[in-house]
């Protein structure tokens, strides 16, 4: 009862912004068994977790030292106690510049959420008009089935007449056992494209509506991911530079020393390390991050351009499937008009079977051909919003039926 309760609610027409909210909810199932969106959300978070170095007084962990000595002429003569405490500190600038690389980063991964999060919904997309093709082939060797089992009717009650030989019914069930595999193969192909879908989705069949074109996307997540890779880069950049030597080290000790041989008392004291910077240190760092950001902004420009290539294509491909889709449509009702005036033709003995089955086999490729054009037209509307950089649910894509 629950399966024809939610068949039933798929199948209503529903307003646009719930059909949003369908498309968006299997966006959000496949999003959930992602594996690499899963990481990255994981990576991410891991970034994010850095911002408690950057809010720390001290670049790493204080560190508690201390030793002990006793002269060996014996534990009288003189015992000495050295307790030390000890804590990197950070280089000038260098906090704000590591702060930097963590937003940065954090911001970088966020990106290629968004920019995951359109590719899972490209292969949501694909799979939808795959399991869509799939029906349309269904609906087309259904009709076939159905038209040959009219004629077979038809052939079979004027053989039992006598107006026509017995061959003919044989060419009418031979015709009809032909349907019958075909819609059997056609089945089984739209079987294994809804179990696709459903693997992407967890469970959920591809039972929407098409869409239409959306208006482009005022920011493609694959650009913010690209403007997002240099500009970690250039924070990586500034914090290269902004340590050219490891963290100094400031620290206090206390002595104690007891004693006949030594001064009796307690002494406090400051202590201070300093690395000294150095090439072999610096320059492998410096060129690392350099080489990164030169990566980052090579990517960024190809990125563009690929982009502006694939929008421009995927109009072009659109504009095509549609004059397709048109004149599939054509040809079409021209196919269907020929085929009800051969069955008239047929039915009245004026003309005979071969050349009935002969207009039926160019309606049935017009009908093919329809249905594939009308799958193409809305698989390329679909790239189209791809290549926009829409993503199922978001308010630049409306879906309808």
């Amino acid at each position: 009862m629950k399966r024809l309760l939610l068949l039933a609610l798929l199948l209503a027409p529903l307003p646009a912004a719930s059909q949003r909210a369908t498309l968006a909810a299997h966006l959000e199932q496949a999003l959930d068994l992602d594996a690499a969106f899963r990481t990255l959300a994981a990576q991410r978070d891991a970034v994010a977790a850095r911002r408690a170095l950057a809010r720390s007084l001290t670049p790493g962990s204080p560190v508690v030292g201390g030793d002990a000595r006793i002269d060996t002429r014996g534990p009288r003569e003189s015992r000495e106690l050295i307790l030390d405490l000890a804590a990197p500190v950070w280089l000038p600038g260098q906090r704000t510049a590591f702060g930097d690389t963590v937003q940065t980063g954090v911001a970088e991964f966020e990106a290629r959420l968004l920019l995951r999060r359109l590719e899972v919904a490209g292969l949501l997309r694909e799979a939808w008009w795959n399991t869509a093709s799939a029906a349309r082939d269904v609906r087309v060797s259904r009709d076939r089935l159905a038209t040959s089992r009219d004629i077979a009717r038809d052939v079979q009650r004027r053989v039992d007449l006598g107006d026509i030989p017995y061959t003919d019914a044989l060419l009418t069930q031979n015709e009809t056992l032909g349907a019958e595999f075909s819609v059997a193969q056609a089945e089984a192909a739209l079987a294994g494209a809804r179990a696709v879908y459903r693997t992407l989705t967890g469970g959920s069949d591809p039972d929407l509506p098409p869409e239409r074109p959306a208006i482009r996307a005022r920011e493609h997540p694959a650009l913010l991911a690209a403007e997002a890779g240099v500009a970690a880069a250039e924070a990586q950049v500034r914090l290269v530079a902004l340590t050219p030597r490891d963290n100094p080290e400031l620290g206090v000790f206390g002595r104690n020393e007891e004693g006949r041989l030594t001064e009796q008392g307690v002494s406090l004291g400051l202590r201070l390390r300093v690395p000294l910077a150095t090439n072999a240190r610096n320059i492998p760092r410096t060129a690392s991050a350099q080489a990164d950001l030169t990566r980052a902004v090579a990517e960024r420009a190809l990125r563009r351009r690929l982009l502006e290539a694939e929008i421009e294509a995927s109009r072009v491909a659109l504009r095509a499937s549609e004059e397709a889709a048109r004149i599939a449509r054509r040809r079409l009702a021209l196919a269907n008009q020929q085929l009800d005036l051969a069955r008239r033709a047929f039915g009245a003995g004026e003309t005979g079977l071969f050349e009935l089955y002969r207009i039926r086999q160019l309606q049935l490729e017009a009908s093919g051909g329809q249905a594939q054009a009308e799958v193409s037209a809305g698989r390329a509307r679909s790239r189209l919003n791809q290549a926009l950089g829409a993503v199922p649910g978001g308010e630049d894509l409306v879906s309808a039926r």
